[in-house]
Parts: C-alpha cells; structure tokens; sequence
C-alpha cells in the first residue's frame, strides 16, 4: 500500500471519487496536510463538529489559496474593477465570521425562512412540472442538463425577481463565479468569467434600483428593503446587496443541481427505489429521507475552507496561523464512528438527519429550506411519472471532475427513461 504522502486533492482521480482517499485518512491521519493544495484536511466527524464551531480560531472568510488559484485571475479582477464592478469578494456577502456575519444574517434570513420558502412552493412546483413534462417522452435522457441543470437557476432567478429571458446568461454567470475561483483557467477564460459577472451585476443592479422604487414579492426586495429594529444593525451596503444576491444565484444553482442530479443517479442505479417511493402511502415523508440520505452519501460539496487565525491543535496536530483548512463534509457523512455501514445508502437508517451536508453551526447554509424544496419536487415528478429508470452508461463513465476541491460536479446524468402510460397516453405530472 502507498503512503499517504503519495495521495493529494491535487490529483484528478482522488477529486473525481475522493471517498476512498477519506476512509484512508479517517484512520490514519484524521488532521492531514495534503501538500499538493497546501491544505489542511479534516476528516472525522467529530473533529470536524469541532473545527466548525471554533469561528476564532477557524475563520470561515474565505480565501481562494495560490495553490489553486489561477495565474491570470490578478488581470480579470482589474478588468472588472476598469470598468466600473465589484469583485464580488465572498467576504462581502456571508463568508465572514462573528457580528459581522451574524449582521448580514440577521438582516436577510427572512427572505430565507420556511415561511417564505413555502410561498415559493407554486412557482417552484409549476416550474419542475413544465421540466419533467418535457421528458417524459420517454427514450435517453441526460437528466442533469435536460432537469437537474434547469431547475434550480429557473427557481433562483424567479425567486429573486431577475429577468427570466435572461436565463442562459444568468446561468453562465453562476458557472463563472464558480469557476473562477479554481485553477486552470487560461487568460480569455478568466477574463470571459469577468465579462459573465459584469453582466450579471449589472443585471442585479437594475432590479435593485427598480425595487427600491417599487417592492415586490420577491427576494431582491426582501434583501433591499431589509431592516431590523436595531440601532446598531444598519442597512446593507449596495455592495453587500449585489454580493449577496450573486451568490444566491451561484449557490442556488450549483449546489442544488448537484444534489438534484445525484438524487437522480441514486434512482436510476438502485432498482426498486423508484417504485417504492412511487407507491409509498407516506409519499412526502419516504421522499424527505431519501433526499436527506442523497446528501449524506453524495455530499455535493465535499467540504469547505477555513482559514487558521492563530496556531490550532486538532486532534493532536497544531494547525499553524495562516494555514488553509478544509473541513471535509464528505468525509464526515462516511464516518463509521457516526453512521453504521456509512458506505452503503440506506434511507432508513435512523441518524440520517445528523449528516453535515449543509454545514452546521452559525455558517449552516442559508438556502438549506429553498433547497430541500427542489429536490423534494425535483425527485417526486420524476418517481410519480416514471416507469423505469436506468442509467444508461457504466457508472465509471460518469464525470465528476472539477476545477477546485470544494465541489464534486456531474456533468452529464444520460439514463433510458420510460414514462408511466395508461393505454398509449403519458400521465400528466402530478
């Protein structure tokens, strides 16, 4: 067997299935320095409960580190501040710690709550149906580009009250914000990131002015117009506003088209699921464990970083002030010491409300409701008005591959689908 030093994050293989990486870690090393990104790793869960509730000594305010940063995002970042555009630092919106991250929050997690999640629920049920409709002729589909790609920046644009016909540029933009922040890009690729952002912006901007004048129902209001009775928590900033609602859009549509897509890829390669959860009498309930069991397996967002702000032991190890952390959420929701058989996916299992996929502690992830959503009527169109479902290459022919460690990406889901029929007639979505 290699040593340990012989694996990094850094290699492509270990971040298109990192879990073996992880299992290795948890029992050798639980605190690890991967030098090929210059990161610390956190692996248990308990460790990593630890680490995230340390917000002195592990600052959630993100950095993108050199070792994964590419080397003409300096010459993007003026081109955008040329013409006239934030850089839309994550510091700006929530990847800051302590009063003025409980600021921010506190003035925006209305726009967030249950309550207004649940008066999306028409727009967001209307907007699946007209997606799964589309498919349900039947035959091969690629479920991520054709449903799980589509569904979330359709919801998050809607929500926030951006220009629906402006859709596939607002798209790119998210992708963009995503990407720029890993390495490889080429020059005209970080400068067409920039562009896409600067479009972006400028969309946000003017439905920031138009709701200043005119609110609506809508997120951008909620956020524009947002006060509390509180002295010492003034309005946010127009930076903070655009910030925050261009990271609603990356955040929106990257992180819940994963967990949508590996929902679907659980469905079409476990046979039975599909029928199961079709035929169930507690359809909604059955639904929710098998997306909270999707986000413990597949961990969409294998983890997160932390910077140290002062020398940090961890599990016996001292973590040097300045150093890069990455708590390992994925890592954490395969832990044998806290899930039983966690290498298996098991909706039964009765802990699996306990899994970190969507962070915990005061940085657990703001969306969480809007999200959960999604997927509940993503995956239930799907299972009401699917016959069979089959993924429709190897499972190693699947690409997982990404640019930066922080995310774990399918880009193509291709299954053979056949549509439940009554005579010839497909039945409409439920």
């Amino acid at each position: 067997m290699h040593p340990l030093t012989d694996y990094t994050y850094a290699d492509p293989k270990v971040m298109q299935n990192p879990f073996a990486y992880f299992e290795r870690l948890r029992t050798e090393d639980p605190v690890h320095y991967d030098e090929g990104i210059k990161t610390w790793l956190v692996t248990r869960h308990e460790d990593i409960l630890m680490a995230a509730r340390d917000t002195e000594g592990l600052s959630d305010q993100m950095r993108v580190s050199e070792a994964i940063r590419s080397p003409f995002q300096n010459e993007a970042d003026e081109y955008m501040r040329s013409e006239g555009f934030f850089l839309l630092d994550t510091a700006d919106s929530f990847k800051v710690d302590g009063e003025l991250h409980a600021r921010r929050r506190a003035l925006v997690a209305h726009a967030f709550s249950p309550r207004a999640v649940a008066s999306m629920e028409s727009r967001v049920t209307a907007i699946v149906r007209e997606r799964a409709a589309a498919l349900l002729h039947g035959g091969e589909v690629d479920l991520v580009r054709e449903y799980a790609m589509q569904i979330p920046i359709l919801v998050i644009c809607d929500a926030l009250g951006l220009p629906m016909d402006r859709v596939d540029d607002i798209s790119r933009a998210a992708d963009s914000m995503v990407a720029r922040a890993g390495a490889g890009a080429t020059r005209e690729a970080a400068l067409q990131h920039a562009r896409n952002l600067i479009q972006l912006q400028r969309l946000i901007r003017v439905a920031i002015e138009q709701r200043r004048a005119n609110p609506a129902n809508d997120l951008i209001s909620h956020i524009v117009h947002a006060r509390i009775d509180d002295p010492n928590l003034p309005p946010l900033t127009e930076k903070e506003v655009v910030s925050i609602c261009a990271v609603a859009v990356a955040g929106g549509a990257d992180t819940t088209r994963n967990s949508i897509a590996y929902g679907l890829l659980t469905l079409s390669t476990q046979p039975g699921l599909v029928a199961r959860l079709r035929d169930s009498s507690q359809q909604d309930k059955d639904i929710t464990r098998f997306n909270e069991e999707v986000l413990r397996f597949h961990s969409t967002v294998p983890q997160l970083p932390r910077v140290a702000t002062r020398d940090t032991v961890l599990a016996g190890k001292t973590i040097p002030k300045g150093a890069f952390v990455m708590l390992c959420w994925a890592s954490g929701n395969r832990d044998p010491q806290r899930f039983a058989d966690a290498d298996t996916f098991d909706m039964d299992r009765p802990n699996l409300n306990n899994h970190l996929a969507l962070g915990t502690g005061v940085h657990y992830c703001l969306g969480a409701f809007l999200a959960r959503q999604e997927m509940r009527w993503a995956i239930k169109e799907i299972v009401n008005n699917t016959e069979s479902l089959e993924l429709a290459v190897r499972p190693d022919e699947l690409d997982f591959s990404s640019s930066m460690p922080i995310l774990r990406t399918m880009k193509s889901l291709p299954v053979r689908l056949r549509g439940r029929r009554i005579g010839q007639t497909v039945l409409a979505p439920s």
